[in-house]
């Protein structure tokens, strides 16, 4: 997806932030939350599991770094903020390691 989709459509604020690293210059996001109404328009069963684990990768330019759970975290454009550390975003494109 690309990051303008994950801004508009994505609150961090709202989700549980279970890991929140960088390793080779990506930004790894992993989050509990709730599962889209897209998915149950799509014939998701939501009685099975309201909850869902995604890992998003955002392309940036530190190499390598570890945050705690509770870090602040905050998206703009081409800058992640995490605890008021400015982050840069090199590619305007999200990945999607897994789904749970």
């Amino acid at each position: 997806m690309t990051l303008d989709f994950f801004l508009e459509h994505y609150d961090v604020k709202e989700y549980v932030i279970n890991k929140l690293y960088i390793k080779n210059n990506k930004l790894y996001l992993d989050m509990t939350m709730p599962i889209h109404l897209d998915l149950i328009a799509n014939g998701y069963r939501p009685e099975l599991d309201m909850m869902s684990n995604c890992v998003f990768i955002f392309y940036v330019e530190h190499v390598d770094k570890k945050f705690t759970q509770n870090s602040i975290i905050e998206f703009h454009k081409e800058y992640v903020y995490i605890n008021n550390e400015e982050i840069k975003i090199t590619l305007s494109q999200v990945d999607i390691l897994e789904q749970k």
